[in-house]
């Protein structure tokens, strides 16, 4: 800033404040980094130097051009040139003086750099006073004066004008020397209304320029934040892509690790089945046949006493021994079709059956049991009901809970079969005439282990909890209700 009014004051004729501003601004510049702005502090100082101090001048003019070279300041070179110029004219070397000038001539027109341009040419024009070719220096100022004016330069204007002024008298052109004054003080008037006069064409120029410098000053300060965001970015892209990867893999991880707890689970699962059912079976074999071999094993004992029985109690003591052993087959059947399908998995095969065939069918197995005890068996259920089931699993279940009516039937009683239908199941009922149970027997009935409710047939047990685990293979239910001394019924569910 301080150089700029320099400039300013030498243009408006004032050299002692010019030579002033321009020795602070060099002072101040002795700690500044030598780069392009300090170029153009030497070169303005060499400008303003006297005429006396032409070594110190000249001093600071090649300062200012090494350092301009160094840091590729093509305005700076430009400039320099042109200063240089005026020294070769000063001394006389035309030519030299010519070179340079039509260079930074060529060089302003190229970057259409105005401001230089109207310089270039203020130069050329001294160069053919020089040679005292006052037409070409008159066309090189008016080219110029056009230039000022096109870009509303005024103080160029008016100095132009005033050169113009002294060619048009060396001339002797009276008229054109009269049209210049005129443009003169009209030029001086614009100047005088100007708000700008005392600033003047280089400091709008010279702010242009730092504008310009800011701005590419911002631009590369903005080059450096955008290579560090796009650096940031790939980063960030890097650590998202390895947490994503990571994750992945986690993910992955946790997957197999939740079939694996599956597998071991179902393992567990059937691990647990299996010792249950292991449990269960060592409790039906315990229940179910330690009782019947005992009593087997004492009639038998009984019998090898020679003269002890005679043939009536023999008899009886066959008969017994007989239904004894068929109770054993029985329950050996029964358990043997349970444990078949314990170990195959078994998976219910459904068919449309009809339920009154199937009651008639498990109560003919019986016949001789009927025929026995005089007992009466009584089908209530209608011919056309059908039920979509297991007839493999209902007709075991129909046989167990029949032939166990009938071993606690009284002789000569009667074994009810009915039927009832709702919107959800059908409900088969098996009522017999006996001597009934109490609460805590029917609680106990279903469980393997338990007790039934006479010692005349102990599969009865072991054949009720394998109705109840069929059961539940088609989705059904059982269970008894019983009075004591008025019987039992036994009831079924099926979904409808």
């Amino acid at each position: 800033m301080l150089m700029n009014s320099a400039v300013v004051y030498e243009v408006l004729g004032d050299t002692p404040n010019s030579l002033k501003f321009s020795r602070n601004s060099l002072n101040k510049a002795a700690g500044l980094y030598s780069d392009s702005v300090k170029s153009m502090l030497y070169a303005n100082y060499s400008f303003l130097m006297p005429k006396s101090t032409s070594d110190s001048s000249d001093f600071y003019l090649t300062k200012a051009q090494e350092i301009a070279i160094r840091f590729k300041d093509q305005r700076s070179q430009l400039f320099i040139n042109q200063l240089k110029s005026d020294k070769f004219l000063e001394k006389g070397d035309t030519q030299k003086a010519l070179t340079v000038i039509l260079e930074a001539l060529q060089i302003a027109q190229r970057n259409k750099w105005e401001y230089h341009e109207i310089v270039g040419l203020d130069y050329y024009a001294h160069y053919f006073l020089k040679l005292k070719k006052i037409d070409s220096a008159i066309i090189c100022y008016n080219r110029s004066y056009n230039l000022a004016k096109t870009n509303g330069f005024i103080t160029f204007k008016i100095e132009i004008l005033k050169s113009l002024q002294k060619c048009y008298e060396l001339k002797g052109d009276k008229e054109n020397k009269a049209a210049t004054n005129n443009l003169l003080v009209a030029a001086l008037e614009e100047e005088k209304n100007s708000n700008k006069n005392f600033i003047g064409d280089y400091f709008t120029y010279y702010n242009t320029q730092q504008e310009l410098n800011n701005l590419a000053t911002q631009t590369k300060n903005n080059r450096w934040v955008i290579a560090l965001l796009v650096g940031f970015s790939i980063l960030l892209s890097s650590i998202l892509i390895f947490i994503y990867v990571l994750y992945k893999k986690l993910r992955k991880s946790a997957s197999l690790q939740i079939v694996l707890n599956e597998k071991i689970t179902k393992q567990n699962i059937l691990l647990t089945q299996s010792d249950e059912f292991k449990a269960k079976l060592v409790s039906m074999l315990a229940h179910d046949f330690r009782s019947p071999l005992a009593t087997t094993l004492s009639m038998a004992s009984l019998m090898k006493e020679e003269n002890t029985f005679n043939k009536a109690e023999l008899t009886v003591f066959y008969n017994s021994l007989e239904s004894e052993v068929n109770t054993l087959l029985r329950t050996f059947d029964s358990i043997l079709q349970w444990v078949k399908k314990q170990y195959s998995g078994y998976t219910a095969t459904l068919e449309n059956v009809e339920l009154h065939g199937l009651i008639e069918e498990a109560a003919a197995i019986h016949q001789s049991l009927f025929h026995s005890k005089k007992l009466t068996f009584s089908n209530l259920i209608d011919k056309t009901i059908t039920l979509t089931t297991d007839k493999e699993i209902i007709q075991f279940i129909n046989r167990n809970l029949i032939h166990n009516a009938i071993k606690f039937s009284p002789e000569g009683g009667t074994i009810t079969v009915a039927l009832e239908k709702s919107d959800t199941e059908i409900l088969v009922s098996i009522k017999d005439e006996g001597s009934g149970m109490t609460p805590d027997q029917i609680n106990r009935l279903f469980s393997f282990g338990t007790t039934t409710r006479s010692p005349v047939d102990q599969s009865a047990g072991v054949a009720l909890t394998i109705c109840k685990d069929f059961i539940t293979k088609v989705h059904g239910r059982i269970w008894a209700e019983s009075i004591p001394g008025q019987g039992s019924i036994f009831f079924y569910a099926l979904p409808n």
